[in-house]
Order: C-alpha cells, then sequence, then structure tokens
C-alpha cells in the first residue's frame, strides 16, 4: 500500500505525520442462528444487526431466507449497541418486514414533513412470525427508526432498556476557513407521531 505524508501545524509549530494509505473492507454488520426449538415445536431465529452500513440489507435478507428454510417461525432482532448509520437503510430493512407500511416521518423546522414507506410486496418472511426487537442505551438513530417504524405498526414488541434518543436530521457546511458547521435541519417521528430524540424508546409489550 501507499504511503501519505500530511503537514500538521499545532501553534507555530509544524510537524509530518506519515500514514499508510489501505482500503477497508466494509463489514457484514449480521450474524444469525437458529437459537431454540421450544416444547411446541416453535423455532426461533436471533439476527444480531451491529451497524446500518451498505451491506446490511442484502445480508439480512439472506440470513431471513435462510432462517425461514429451516422453518424459523419467532424471531429476535438484536439492535443492542447498534449506534445507527444509514437512514435509509432502516426504511429497506423494515420492509423485510412489513408491506407498504408508513416507517418514519421527517418534518423540517418550518414543520412540512416527508413520510418515508416501505415497499410493497418485499417481505422476507412470514408475515404472522412474531418479532422481537431487543434494545438498550446505546441503540440509536437508525436503529430507533427501524424499532419504533415496526412497533407502532404493531409487527413488533421492543424489549429492552431506554433508547438513545438520536433523532435529529444534521447537514454538515464547510467553511472557508476549514473548520464546519453542523445544523439540525429535521427531525425523525415514529408512525404514532412520536419524537424519540433526548427520549429514547423504551421496551414495550404493547404496540401503538
Amino acid at each position: 500500500a501507499s504511503v501519505v505524508t500530511f503537514c500538521v501545524r499545532s501553534g507555530t509549530e509544524y510537524r509530518d505525520v506519515t500514514m499508510k494509505r489501505e482500503l477497508l473492507e466494509v463489514k457484514d454488520p449480521v450474524s444469525y442462528r437458529l437459537s431454540e426449538t421450544r416444547a411446541d415445536g416453535t423455532k426461533v431465529g436471533y439476527i444480531r444487526v451491529s451497524e446500518f452500513n451498505s451491506r446490511v440489507k442484502p445480508s439480512l435478507e439472506a440470513a431471513l431466507r435462510d432462517l425461514e428454510g429451516q422453518q424459523v417461525s419467532a424471531y429476535v432482532l438484536d439492535l443492542r449497541g447498534n449506534p445507527g448509520g444509514a437512514f435509509q437503510s432502516a426504511v429497506e430493512i423494515a420492509g423485510l418486514f412489513m408491506s407498504d407500511k408508513l416507517a418514519t416521518d421527517v418534518v423540517d423546522g418550518n414543520g412540512v414533513s416527508l413520510k418515508f414507506r416501505t415497499s410493497a410486496n418485499k417481505v422476507a418472511i412470514d408475515p404472522s412470525d412474531p418479532i422481537a426487537i431487543w434494545v438498550d442505551g446505546r441503540s440509536a438513530s437508525a436503529s430507533e427508526v427501524l424499532s419504533g417504524a415496526l412497533k407502532d405498526n404493531c409487527r413488533a414488541v421492543v424489549m429492552g432498556d431506554q433508547t438513545f434518543g438520536k433523532g435529529l436530521v444534521q447537514a454538515v457546511y464547510g467553511l472557508k476557513n476549514g473548520y464546519g458547521l453542523v445544523l439540525t435541519v429535521a427531525k425523525y417521528l415514529t408512525p404514532a407521531g412520536t419524537d424519540i430524540n433526548k427520549v429514547g424508546g423504551g421496551g414495550s409489550f404493547r404496540c401503538a
């Protein structure tokens, strides 16, 4: 791999920093397994999603197809410690569990809303398969969009601790002096109209 050298200034002092340039592979954020077979014959699939990156949707879809092929009929979706990532991925993933439903409502500072719905006829599992979503205080942003979408549409129950509460859409603007300005331009609302920013969404065994 090639190297690149930066000149770093600290006050009136300058120093060179040399770093190796490498291509980093985007990691597969999905792991899964058949976790148990209950006495009544119900097979439970466990799926862990660590972040929402470019690979999450096709990887999760493949995992669901595989588990369905193993006759799984109940799911645990583990989003604990998932800080979020690509917002659109959360909407796309919601479409693997429910067809043509409101996933989230993005409202700007003027009160203008843009509604995001899931795709139609892209569901990867049986619509009757129960889903439990596991969250904690480090589940944030896209994790909260996904869990709120499935909960408010009565497609899943949410269990665990209160989530982080990151429900803002922010834009970064570069300034001439090299600094950046971060502005909040909108916020996410769950389908039921809940603003999760700084509040989060806790475990609940009831849908809206």
